[in-house]
């Protein structure tokens, strides 16, 4: 479905009109606040809006539309005159995807809409892909009753903990879907090894190990999960090198994976496993600092992670309060 957002009657029916004889459907919108109640009801799959309308204009609707996770894929053409150039400027500060200027030809204008329209179905079918691979992420943690909720957990801790830290947003969503994902080679780990409450044999530990790599293996080639690869990869590696499965350190550790690995850590601690008890928050903070001092971890990541645990809820509920913070922070 095609969005038409136009204040002028005439225009829109124009538009509507148009589109429609060229198979598309069609809504319309006599002004971006309208527009934005539409797209609530029937998420679209492009917008075209004139750039100049009383009240909201053409350029925040577009970049209204674009800071909303919901629509941020969604292809945005705004329509305005070709010499204003200040318009089209702004629009791309709000992220537009074209710009068609008045008057306009119905050949051109369904070319270009087209285009558009089939780069957003093939980024429908990434994510619809995506979706697979965290399902699948989530069935193998099912294996395990005492993860249960364990990669949810990671992904809201490592989205917490990554903009605590300021990383960009391309980083901050694949933190989330690493949350879902880091363990996804365990796949590859038989039963009797990754649920044996007991000390692993040399090969059982050989066999667990191999996972952070076949994890990374089964996402390869999926361009929309380059930036989660690394976390998968990498997020057993230790900050003094003494991790697996490359033996990393320091620097060298993708900044991803050392998040990842500082919330796993700790959910690890402070949730019961076959092998231990819960620990508290406090006690489970109190390790994260003390084998970041030991060179386990990225101190600062750890630093900060300590710092927004109360924001986190963790604490809290009877559980031992949280200890005073560290000395550095990020």
């Amino acid at each position: 479905m095609i969005l038409v957002v136009d204040d002028e009657p005439e225009v829109r029916a124009l538009l509507r009109d148009q589109l429609m004889s060229l198979g598309y459907r069609v809504r319309t919108a006599a002004s971006a606040e309208q527009a934005l109640t539409v797209v609530e009801e029937t998420p679209p799959d492009l917008v075209l809006t004139d750039v100049h309308m009383n009240g909201i204009s053409g350029v925040e609707l577009c970049a209204r539309l674009k800071a909303d996770p919901r629509f941020a894929l969604t292809p945005v053409v705004i329509l305005t005159a070709v010499t204003d150039l200040d318009a089209r400027v702004a629009g791309l500060g709000a992220g537009a995807d074209d710009f068609f200027g008045k008057p306009f030809q119905l050949a051109e204008l369904g070319t270009r809409i087209a285009a558009l329209l089939r780069v957003k179905s093939l980024l429908d079918h990434l994510e619809r892909a995506e979706g697979v691979i965290v399902t699948l992420g989530a069935t193998i943690e099912a294996r395990d009753v005492y993860t249960a909720g364990h990669c949810e957990r990671l992904a809201a801790y490592g989205v917490a903990l990554g903009r605590a830290l300021g990383v960009p947003e391309p980083l901050l969503r694949a933190l989330r879907l690493g949350g879902y994902l880091h363990d996804l080679g365990k796949i590859g780990v038989s039963d009797a090894v990754l649920l044996k409450p007991g000390a692993l044999t040399p090969a059982e530990l050989a066999e667990v190990r191999r996972h952070p790599g076949l994890g990374a293996d089964l996402v390869r080639g999926m361009r929309t999960l380059d930036d989660v690869r690394p976390i998968i990869r990498h997020h057993h590696e230790r900050w003094d090198g003494s991790g697996y499965p490359d033996g990393l350190q320091g620097e060298a550790i993708p900044f991803g994976a050392r998040i990842m690995a500082v919330v796993d850590v700790f959910d690890a601690l402070h949730t019961e496993r076959p092998y231990k008890p819960a620990l508290t928050t406090a006690e489970a903070l109190a390790i994260l600092r003390a084998e970041a001092d030991a060179g386990a971890w990225d101190a600062r990541v750890v630093a900060r992670f300590v710092e927004i645990a109360p924001a986190l809820g963790l604490g809290r509920n009877g559980d031992a309060k949280i200890p005073g913070g560290m000395g550095q922070g990020g």
